[in-house]
This record gives C-alpha cells, sequence and structure tokens, in this order.
C-alpha cells in the first residue's frame, strides 16, 4: 500500500470526500451519502467537531485502497491537517467494530452483509490482548461511539446536507 499524500486544506478533504459521490462499497447508499449520515448521526448524538469531522471523513479509504488497508490509509491522509484524534479514529474505525463485534456478540446480526463480509477483511473478531489493548486507550469510548453511528449511516431514504463547517473549524484548530 502506497502511503497517501497528505492532505493540506479542507478544500482538499472535501474535495476528496465529494470524490465519493457516487462510488459503492456494495451498502445501499454511497460512500459519499454514508460518510455524511455517519457525521449527521454524530451531531445528533451531540459529538465535538472533531468526532464529526472523523465521521465525515472515517472511509475516505474505500474505493481507493483495499479493505483491509482502508482505515489505516484514511488515517494517514487526514493525520496532519486534522490531527491525532481525527487521525486515531479514523484509522482504527474498523478495529472498532472487531471490538464491538467481540465484546456483544448480538452486534454481529446487527451489521449489513457487506459489513459483516469486510470485518473478516479487516481481521474478524478481537483476541482477548487486543480487546485490552484497545480499551486502554484514551479515544476507545469515541471509537465505539463512531463506530455505532457508522453502522446507522447506510440508509437510502435520508437526505444528507453537507457538514463542511465543522471541517473547517476543525483544520483551523490545527493550522493554530
Amino acid at each position: 500500500m502506497d502511503a497517501p499524500r497528505p492532505l493540506r486544506t479542507a478544500d482538499e478533504a472535501w474535495a476528496a470526500l465529494e470524490g465519493q459521490r457516487g462510488m459503492s462499497d456494495g451498502e445501499a447508499v454511497d460512500l459519499w451519502t454514508h460518510e455524511v449520515q455517519t457525521a449527521q448521526a454524530l451531531l445528533r448524538d451531540g459529538a465535538d467537531d472533531e468526532m464529526v469531522v472523523a465521521g465525515l471523513l472515517h472511509d475516505l479509504g474505500d474505493g481507493r485502497v483495499s479493505e483491509a488497508a482502508h482505515a489505516a490509509w484514511g488515517g494517514a491522509l487526514v493525520q496532519d491537517l486534522l490531527g491525532e484524534r481525527v487521525a486515531w479514529l479514523v484509522a482504527t474505525h474498523a478495529e472498532a467494530k472487531r471490538y464491538v463485534c467481540t465484546v456483544d456478540p448480538a452486534y454481529w446480526a446487527r451489521l449489513s452483509p457487506v459489513s459483516q463480509r469486510t470485518l473478516e477483511l479487516q481481521g474478524g473478531r478481537m483476541t482477548e490482548p487486543e480487546v485490552r489493548r484497545f480499551e486502554a486507550h484514551r479515544w476507545f469510548a469515541d471509537a465505539v461511539r463512531l463506530r455505532r453511528c457508522d453502522d446507522g449511516g447506510k440508509d437510502p431514504a435520508v437526505d444528507p446536507a453537507p457538514l463542511r463547517a465543522a471541517l473547517d473549524r476543525v483544520a483551523a484548530i490545527q493550522r493554530g
């Protein structure tokens, strides 16, 4: 996997997101709609801007690199522009799926068929040492929260609205 060229501006991040309009990973909605719906769910849940932006950009690697590599690739893509927390959440959203499927066996049945298939490509359920390591991370709860909103962001009946303002705010904070 080639490392992505890091995003430098909010405009580049928004263009990368827009580039996913019409791209499909097999779900009922395109990747752009899925990511926007994930961010909207986080916003409705009272998440801060960094969480919303992580939800907005969490699948930038889908359709660009392998399923197994897409989360880490996306995290590397946003790290410089959006900071450590957003990058970690993007990079570990597949790990969060592995985690939740491990600690909540009923969760597997709530995943879409596509998400069930990709779970296996992403490493399957976690081992006990992986669970402990994941739970020890300072943003562990945020990753699980993002994961649960990620699963709900696949509704073809929802018309997403752009969330550009949150992206602009997080990018501005990172620039200092």
